[in-house]
């Protein structure tokens, strides 16, 4: 999801190129945006040897693994209700994408784009209360869990904001994700106290993984979309509107 960031930076980066890691230069204006398309692509595919130790001049941090020190979700959905707080979260993978589609606008400030994940690895620790289905959540403890054949889709609209300091800056308006985790196994480990419950959530899941990432799916997305817009400002916070777009 990280990726969306990323797009904006290669759409838009036109003068500041000295914030630009080495190899990665602007895509000119032009009214051929299939052709566009193609260099903002080739800027990706030049940026993203650089994402696993992050890249410190557009404040991205290293993103493989990305670590995420906590996390919190409260939801109430039809066939999941849940509070949980995670923390010490570690994603491996997500510099593995594959693009399969994007569409980008520096006129409008629109970028569409299409991926999969071929892998992730997710672990971190757990504290969790709620239902699935007829399944109690309940307890403590630290996750571990591998994901294949991730598809997302990102549409994303920019805007021109002007900073405290009367600075014209560019950042993200409205952000739209879809994501479709294709497969994936957990393990749970908890105290004594909580193995049972534990032990009775990872083998439901890992007996109906299509089953609970469907219904789970809007916490899926809502907490990509909130991970990506986040690594997204801090990218932009360091470009001006001038420096991207002149």
């Amino acid at each position: 999801m990280m990726l969306i960031g990323l797009v904006l930076i290669a759409v838009w980066a036109r003068t500041a190129v000295s914030e630009l890691p080495p190899g990665v230069t602007s895509c000119p204006r032009t009214n051929n945006l299939s052709e566009y398309n193609k260099c903002v692509l080739k800027q990706l595919q030049a940026l993203t040897p650089y994402l696993a130790k992050g890249v410190p001049s557009l404040k991205l941090p290293a993103l493989d693994p990305l670590f995420l020190p906590s996390l919190t979700i409260d939801r109430n959905l039809e066939s999941l209700r849940i509070r949980a707080n995670m923390s010490q979260i570690r994603v491996y993978g997500s510099t593995n994408y594959i693009v399969q589609d994007l569409k980008a606008n520096p006129n409008d400030l629109t970028v569409s784009i299409k991926a999969r994940l071929p892998h992730m690895y997710v672990s971190g620790d757990y504290d969790v209360q709620g239902r699935l289905l007829l399944l109690p959540l309940s307890g403590v403890g630290n996750f571990k869990g591998n994901f294949t054949d991730t598809d997302a889709q990102v549409d994303a609209q920019g805007k021109e904001v002007t900073d405290k300091n009367g600075v014209q800056r560019l950042e993200i308006d409205k952000l739209v994700t879809k994501v479709r985790v294709g497969n994936g196994n957990i393990i749970l480990k908890s105290p004594p106290a909580h193995t049972l419950a534990a032990d009775a959530a990872a083998t439901f899941f890992n007996s109906n993984p299509r089953l609970v990432l469907d219904i789970a799916s809007p916490i899926i997305e809502d907490t990509a979309a909130t991970v990506s817009k986040a690594l997204a400002a801090r990218a932009l916070s360091v470009l001006t509107k001038q420096e991207l777009v002149p």
